[in-house]
């Protein structure tokens, strides 16, 4: 059996390589997928992570207020049917 190495009280720091979101009653919960060192043996590690609504409200804003900072735009285009919709009545007035 393989034996697994577990860090209790230790800090960690590795690069996010993926994730995976499932919604639940009272939140949210994120699986990570973090890789501790690509440049040696490259371990991954999953991490399930609960957010109640709260916590994703706060992470959430968080995450925005940093791309805010470094110059990225985390909002969406207005969808296809609205640009048309606004262009049309552009044309039309």
């Amino acid at each position: 059996m393989a034996e697994r190495s577990v860090h209790r009280g230790a800090d960690l720091s590795g690069a996010l390589l993926a994730w995976k979101r499932r919604g639940s009653q009272s939140g949210v919960i994120m699986t990570l997928q973090i890789v501790e060192n690509a440049e040696e043996d490259g371990r991954c590690h999953r991490v399930k992570l609960a957010l109640n609504d709260r916590q994703l409200r706060s992470i959430t804003r968080d995450l925005v207020q940093v791309a805010h900072e470094r110059g990225i735009k985390v909002h969406t285009r207005r969808p296809l049917y609205e640009r048309i919709r606004r262009l049309l009545r552009a044309v039309v007035n």
